[in-house]
């Protein structure tokens, strides 16, 4: 889903909160279900917001463990876990259709191959624009440890993907 066809009162951190759930849950469905229930614990928890210092990293945590449980309550019942398609990753226009899409298959092949707690790196820094310092305060680990993380998920993705990809991103 691209930002245009989003209602016009979702704001940037929804969009980013959803691809970072879709990142984890592999689903736009799933993604938008975890969303959904973010967004009612944070209105359950609104009188704990005004002692909150960072509200974004606290929502993108609150969405990572809505995803868990999620993710934890699908694999109970038995139902598929992640089951992303490539062009749904990835939403910049290009002049060729069959070239972006090529691009959005490598990449998303790039990132299922890494282990989930480099992919979750790259997908808060990439694409939801959290510094390391937020990531880390986010998943309570130190900031050089978030870095190696990232640093180590990039070294995988150069080296997964086709060379002609890696010029397309350059």
């Amino acid at each position: 889903m691209t930002r245009r066809h989003l209602p016009p009162s979702t704001t940037t951190a929804q969009i980013d909160c959803n691809h970072y759930l879709f990142a984890l849950l592999g689903s736009r469905e799933d993604a938008d279900d975890a969303l959904h229930e973010t967004f009612v614990q944070l209105v359950r928890s609104r009188r704990r917001l005004a002692l909150v210092t960072n509200l974004a990293g606290y929502v993108f945590k609150t969405a990572r463990n809505e995803a868990f449980r999620l993710s934890a309550r699908r694999s109970r019942s038995g139902q598929p876990g992640c089951t992303s398609e490539p062009e749904a990753w990835f939403c910049r226009p290009t002049t060729n259709a069959s070239d972006a899409l090529e691009i959005a298959e490598s990449i998303a092949k790039g990132l299922s191959q890494l282990v989930m707690e480099q992919r979750e790196v790259v997908e808060l820094h990439i694409y939801s624009g959290l510094a390391f310092r937020e990531i880390a305060e986010l998943l309570d680990l130190p900031p050089g440890t978030v870095a190696t993380r990232y640093r180590a998920a990039i070294a995988a993705m150069r080296q997964s993907l086709s060379p002609r990809s890696c010029r397309e991103l350059d």
